[in-house]
């Protein structure tokens, strides 16, 4: 049987997403201020004093969980610690962990939306690659690629 070739789509918007949140995360890291990002103006409107977190959030959920869970989604690795996941969920853990990721961004977006509005392209891009991500995870032959037996 051959991979869905939905699969390499959302493997393709997970590898995007990840080099978005690499990028954002990097550059909040090393300028905690925003200044990098042009986005200094809008730290008086969050509950944070810097960007230093919500740079390890995108370095970590938005950079390094995407590019694990496309690595998981082509090479379907039983890890032993993910066993478990994928006896819950009954579909193997990085299915279950892109649908996860897809609905974890969805949310960010909306914690921005209310924290300081939609004022960059990259926010409406990152909504569409959520979007794809939760609507490829949903296709049903790559559902069907990762149903646990």
């Amino acid at each position: 049987m051959r991979r869905p070739v939905p699969l390499y789509v959302l493997v393709f918007f997970l590898v995007f997403l990840a080099a978005g949140g690499l990028y954002g995360g990097v550059a909040m890291l090393l300028d905690p201020s925003g200044g990098a990002l042009q986005m200094a103006e809008v730290l008086p409107t969050l509950p944070v004093p810097d960007f230093t977190l919500p740079g390890l959030f995108l370095l970590a959920v938005m950079g390094v969980a995407p590019l694990l869970l496309a690595y998981g989604l082509l090479a379907r690795p039983a890890w032993a610690w993910a066993v478990p996941l994928s006896r819950a969920g009954g579909h193997h853990w990085a299915w279950s962990g892109s649908l996860a990721l897809g609905l974890v961004l969805g949310a960010w977006l909306v914690v921005q939306g209310f924290l300081i509005g939609f004022r960059w392209p990259i926010q409406y891009v990152t909504a569409a690659n959520g979007m794809a991500i939760v609507a490829l995870a949903l296709v049903p032959a790559v559902r069907r690629w990762y149903a646990s037996p």
